[in-house]
This record gives structure tokens, C-alpha cells and sequence, in this order.
């Protein structure tokens, strides 16, 4: 089949995202299908940029920066963004693949007029990978105050629910968020876990643990995104209650907005039982993990979604049992305490916190790394995710 595939993040940046989509498309290509990637990027200097390898053709097209500015500016570039790609597409003749189906990832919300340009000249049906509910989680952060602000993103949240023939959230209790008619079309709404393709070429990691203060300590690490969305401050508080604890250190790798505030913080308590690097390649990541003892992911209480980080599935597809703090009733809760790969709780008292890192500094999960990698296969396998989506085509 010809398929194009929509995203926002792809290689070579480095986010959950980009690999996420990156391990997808690699997986359909092998299978012998043509993949079309579309994706904007702000760093070629053309209106865009052709790439072709192994059945992937990848037009890069022009845009505004998306990471790393100011809010404002993020949502104005992502919402020029469709536009963009099609004036660029019409007014340069590009050649798009009559597609037989189309695999939209959103985040971004704005996407919705490129979709319904690529269904009109192809007649097929789009498939929408839903991953975060924004702008939901931004109302409930407070992140967005303005109501007149949150009803335009929500209806752009809507449009794109209902120009999707199918809409794949990341867990069940992400359904309940998808009305069930808009606009008077029923809406077709299925559960479609993340996932991960673990790279075991050994790349030599530039992170070498044991060359640094976390020497001979068990390494609790947190790989990703540190942002607004995490609630990071309160595992710097924690930290601070182990800082005389010789056995356990922390690791913190990775980007986002709150990076240097929490760096910054871990400095003006004097806690020496912490690290912060910025992110690596992730074809060095399994090698890191092979230096760690524990998983963390944390996500603010004041969430009302459910959300299944990329840095959990990678932590399980290691063997790493995972230390998981987040909002209640969120779906990690019973999934990771049920199937004993790790602690999950949705209590941000630090004591409780801190005795759950002892019980896993402990090894109190019997034959954990085997539990971790086995629900990482059965739920969180890339070949089950494209047998998935390849169903709706």
C-alpha cells in the first residue's frame, strides 16, 4: 500500500514523538509498504526538501520553530503550518503518492486542513494517532486561563476528531474524552497503546555513570521531556530526603521548559545525589538504561487524562521496573501495580515516594526485569501497533 503519515516531530529530532513515528514508519516500510512522511521543520533553508531511503520518501517542508519559544509563537507557527505545507505543495508542483491511506499523528491540533487536502486528491480514509488531549490538559495545568483562548483550540481539537475516520487514543480512559457525535457524525474512537522498538546494537553511550558522582549508586533515571506537564519539583524534594543515602542517585536526562528551573534548584539545595544531562541520541539510550536500576515517570495531579509516556515503554522494553507518580485514577496506576513491573502511586506525599524508591532500590518485585519485558511484547510492540493500524486500510 501507498500510506502517508502526518507528524509534526521526526528525525532527526530526538523527542518521544519523532522516535515513536520514526519506529512506526520504519516498521511499514520493511513490510513492503511506500511511506510518504510529511513534517515541517524549521532548519532547511529551501521551501522544502526531499528525502528517499528504503521505501520512505520524506518531504520536509518549511516552518516556523515549534519547540523551544514562547507559547504565542508555537501556536501561530503551528497554525500557519498547514497552510504552508499546501501553498508550498500547489505552488512548487510536488508530486504526492495517490495514498490508500493516511496515519495523522497530533499532536498538532492544526493539521485538520492538510488532511482534508490529502483525503480530497486521494479518496481514502485517515487514520488519527490522538496522543496528548490538548487542549485539555493545559486547561486543567492552567496553563490556558482564557476561556475565548481554550474554545479555539477546542474547536480545532473537534475539527480534526471529525474529519478522522478512526481516532486512536493512548489508553482507555482517554475514550470518554471523544464525544460520541460532532456535528452529527458518530465518532469511531479505539484504544492504540504506544510503542517502542528497542535498538540492541550496543552503541556506546556517552554517558559513562560510573565516571561520575553517581558512582556505585542504583540510578533511579528519568528520561524525557521535563516540563509544565510533569510536576518535576517534588522528585528534587525526594531526592533531597536520600541525599545521605550512599546507595541511591538519581539521573535526569533530557529537555523541556522546566530543565534549567529544576537544575537550578537542585544546586541551590546543595543535593549531591543528583545528575542532570541534556539529552542523548536514542540509539545510545538501551545502553544507558543498562547503567540504571529503576524507571521514573512523573506526571502533575492536576491532570484529568490519562497519559502513557514514550519513556515508559522504552523503560519496560529494558527490563526496568518503573517508579510511576501521577494523577489520580490515571490508567498506569493498576496496570503497573497489576502486572508487578514496578510502584505506582497517585500520592505526592515525598515520605511515601521515598519509601517506594527503597522497596525498589531493594529488589522487592520478584524476577521484575522478566515481568517488564514481557508486558512491554505483549502490549507496546511495534508489529502489533502496525498490524493495528494497517486494519483500518
Amino acid at each position: 500500500m501507498n500510506l502517508t503519515v502526518i507528524c509534526v516531530f521526526y528525525p532527526p529530532l530526538n523527542s518521544s514523538a519523532a522516535i515513536q513515528v520514526n519506529h512506526l514508519v520504519e516498521e511499514l516500510a520493511i513490510r513492503g509498504h511506500n511511506i510518504e512522511v510529511i513534517t515541517p521543520d524549521s532548519s532547511i533553508k529551501d521551501s522544502f526538501l526531499i528525502e528517499n531511503k528504503n521505501h520512505i520518501k520524506i518531504i520536509r517542508f518549511k516552518n516556523g520553530r515549534l519547540t523551544d519559544i514562547k507559547l504565542f509563537l508555537r501556536a501561530l507557527n503551528e497554525f500557519i503550518m498547514p497552510f504552508r505545507i499546501i501553498y508550498t505543495i500547489l505552488k512548487k508542483s510536488i508530486k504526492l503518492h495517490n495514498s490508500d491511506g493516511i496515519i495523522w499523528w497530533s499532536p498538532s491540533i492544526f493539521f485538520t486542513p492538510l488532511v482534508i487536502y490529502l483525503k480530497f486528491i486521494s479518496r481514502c480514509n485517515c487514520y488519527l494517532i490522538l496522543r496528548d488531549l490538548f487542549p485539555i490538559w493545559s486547561k486543567d495545568l492552567k496553563i490556558i486561563k482564557n476561556k475565548i483562548i481554550y474554545i479555539f483550540f477546542k474547536l480545532f481539537f473537534l475539527f480534526q476528531c471529525y474529519f478522522a475516520d478512526i481516532i486512536a487514543v493512548q489508553s482507555k480512559g482517554n475514550e470518554k474524552f471523544i464525544p460520541k457525535k460532532i456535528f452529527f457524525k458518530k465518532t469511531k474512537v479505539e484504544t492504540l497503546n504506544n510503542w517502542y522498538t528497542p535498538h540492541f546494537q550496543k552503541k556506546i553511550c556517552d554517558i559513562d555513570i560510573s565516571k561520575t558522582i553517581l558512582k556505585d549508586k542504583k540510578i533511579f533515571i528519568h528520561a524525557g521531556n521535563i516540563g509544565l506537564a510533569q510536576g518535576f519539583e517534588i522528585l528534587i524534594n525526594v531526592a533531597e530526603k536520600l541525599n545521605k543515602n550512599k546507595n541511591i542517585g538519581f539521573l535526569f536526562i533530557g529537555r523541556g521548559s522546566q530543565f534549567e528551573n529544576m537544575k537550578q534548584l537542585m544546586k541551590k539545595k546543595f543535593i549531591s545525589n543528583v545528575l542532570f544531562k541534556d539529552q542523548i541520541d536514542n540509539s545510545q539510550i538501551i545502553n544507558l538504561y543498562r547503567q540504571c536500576h529503576c524507571g521514573i515517570v512523573i506526571l502533575d495531579r492536576r491532570h484529568t487524562t490519562h497519559n502513557i509516556p514514550g519513556k515508559f515503554v522504552s523503560y519496560l522494553h529494558s527490563g526496568l521496573p518503573v517508579l510511576a507518580i501521577v494523577n489520580p485514577k490515571n490508567d498506569l496506576l493498576s496496570f503497573i501495580n497489576r502486572n508487578k513491573i514496578g510502584y505506582a502511586t497517585d500520592s505526592f506525599c515525598e515520605d511515601e515516594i521515598k519509601k517506594n524508591i527503597l522497596k525498589l532500590s531493594n529488589n522487592m518485585i520478584p524476577n521484575v526485569d522478566r515481568n517488564c519485558k514481557k508486558i512491554a511484547n505483549q502490549f507496546f510492540d511495534t508489529k502489533n501497533i502496525a498490524d493495528q493500524i494497517l486494519k483500518s486500510f
